[in-house]
């Protein structure tokens, strides 16, 4: 690999990358498993019918602006978007490395593909993908001193992932380092354009504010471990490649003098990062969750450092001694994702999950059973993508939830539009309330979602007329109507 020439390199790796995404698309029928993946996605795909969706600080504006032509072709639509958004934060990687003067550069896009995490994020509709393609993109402007394009891109970095806010204040530190004052200036254009539009649409002027969901000082999800994060990361990267990540910080650590400003904004944004997460999570604030999967919006960053680990822990005089020790760790890191270690890719997070699949059997039950054409009243964000329901149309669909009464089912069961919220603590203050049900209206019940999310118990149920039971493993599904 070494002897052939680096933009040939580049040219293996786009076939194979694209040869192994094609494979996987036509495949694999996954979401990423994640509730997230699909609500974002469902978000972009109606956002032509509902604007104000284009201003939805969860869904993220500027993923949901990007991704949304992609989203009309289905949940294959967004996938593409996002096998795209990683196929150019690999292409900007690369191009960061070569710059850096790092050898074997190729390798990574190699490292940042077969990240677990990667796998998981990239087939699905989640925002870090896209969030890697403007950073990885900002670091490589950078680097050609193009400060203020630099700057504009990660400007917007907040209208893709909340992390962005962290980003920018590394920028914003470099470029203040660098004397950059109109760069430094233009890390606001996103905010100052998104109020802008967001206020002539009629949002209130600090919007972009005031409607981020996770600016708060305490969090609704618990908290762990300040190592937390620091114990998953063998989940993030597998076994081999978190050992080439050790040594590729204690590299850069311990070897400054022979860095540039641009490694060390890799590392510093990388701990920058991470630091916050792990202190968010373990104080107990901004609705932290805990989840790995967060990381995937600085891969980049992560196998840049891995290839420092590579480059430091090969520096060996005898060319074939290096050349070989070389290719058998690649040949380990390239095999350990297909193993059955823990820290490996789990393949099965490329198809359905066990809910989904029996989901699909609600929708193929409504159908033949003439439920269809009615209003549906569900909380699994899968169910509107199997039963082709825009959830955002209230006459279509009505999210089912509780108050904190005691009173008869048709008055307990909670009715709204699911446009208004995503966040189960809505619930708890909002006082625009649609009490009870009709008689033509369809309910769908799940075991996960209706009482984790919306505190629905199946006991709540039971002045209603059951239709009919799925059952799949784990997963229940109950479909009932109002009785006549």
């Amino acid at each position: 690999m070494a002897t052939i020439g680096k933009e040939k390199q580049w040219i293996i790796f786009s076939i194979a990358y694209w040869i192994l995404s094609l494979f996987i698309l036509l495949n694999f029928n996954g979401t990423g498993q994640e509730a997230d993946s699909i609500n974002h996605f469902l978000h972009a795909k109606y956002a032509p019918h509902h604007l104000e969706l284009y201003f939805n600080h969860w869904a993220k504006p500027l993923f949901t602006l990007l991704a949304s032509p992609f989203a009309q072709f289905g949940f294959v639509g967004i996938k593409v978007f996002n096998i795209l958004c990683a196929f150019g934060a690999s292409y900007f990687s690369f191009k960061i490395a070569k710059k850096l003067g790092l050898q074997w550069a190729i390798l990574v896009p190699f490292f940042y593909f077969i990240f677990p995490i990667s796998f998981t994020t990239t087939f699905s509709g989640l925002t870090e993908p896209l969030c890697a393609l403007f950073l990885s993109a900002g670091i490589y402007l950078v680097q050609h001193k193009k400060y203020q394009l630099s700057a504009l891109l990660i400007s917007f970095t907040p209208f893709i992932r909340s992390e962005g806010l962290i980003f920018i204040g590394v920028f914003g530190l470099l470029f203040l380092f660098y004397n950059q004052k109109r760069a430094l200036f233009l890390l606001l254009f996103g905010h100052l354009l998104y109020t802008a539009i967001g206020f002539l649409s009629g949002q209130d002027f600090l919007w972009v504010f005031t409607k981020i969901p996770y600016a708060s000082l305490s969090s609704h999800y618990g908290s762990g471990s300040l190592f937390h994060f620091t114990e998953k990361l063998n989940y993030l990267m597998g076994i081999p490649l978190l050992i080439l990540f050790i040594l590729g910080i204690l590299y850069i650590a311990f070897h400054k003098r022979e860095h540039n400003r641009e490694t060390i904004l890799v590392l510093s944004l990388f701990l920058a990062f991470f630091v916050a997460h792990s202190l968010f999570w373990y104080l107990e604030i901004f609705n932290s969750m805990g989840l790995k999967r967060v990381f995937a919006a600085v891969t980049p960053l992560m196998a840049i450092i891995a290839l420092y680990g590579f480059n430091w822990f090969f520096h060996v005089n005898n060319y074939k001694l290096r050349l070989g020790i070389a290719g058998i760790v690649i040949a380990v890191v390239s095999i350990f994702p297909f193993t059955k270690n823990p820290a490996a890719m789990d393949w099965k997070d490329l198809n359905r999950t066990e809910a989904q699949e029996n989901a699909a059997l609600v929708a193929q039950y409504i159908q033949p059973n003439n439920l269809e054409n009615r209003r549906f009243i569900y909380t699994d964000p899968f169910l509107s993508e199997v039963l082709r329901i825009d959830p955002f149309n209230e006459a279509q669909h009505l999210i089912l939830a509780t108050t904190k009464h005691t009173s008869p089912v048709s008055q307990f069961i909670v009715i709204e539009n699911h446009r208004f919220t995503y966040k189960p603590e809505f619930y708890k203050t909002h006082t625009s309330i649609t009490p009870g049900i009709t008689e033509d209206d369809v309910i769908i019940w799940d075991n996960w979602h209706s009482i984790i999310d919306y505190g629905v118990h199946e006991e709540l149920l039971a002045e209603l007329n059951l239709l009919q039971e799925f059952k799949r493993g784990k997963s229940t599904y109950k479909v009932y109507r109002k009785k006549i």
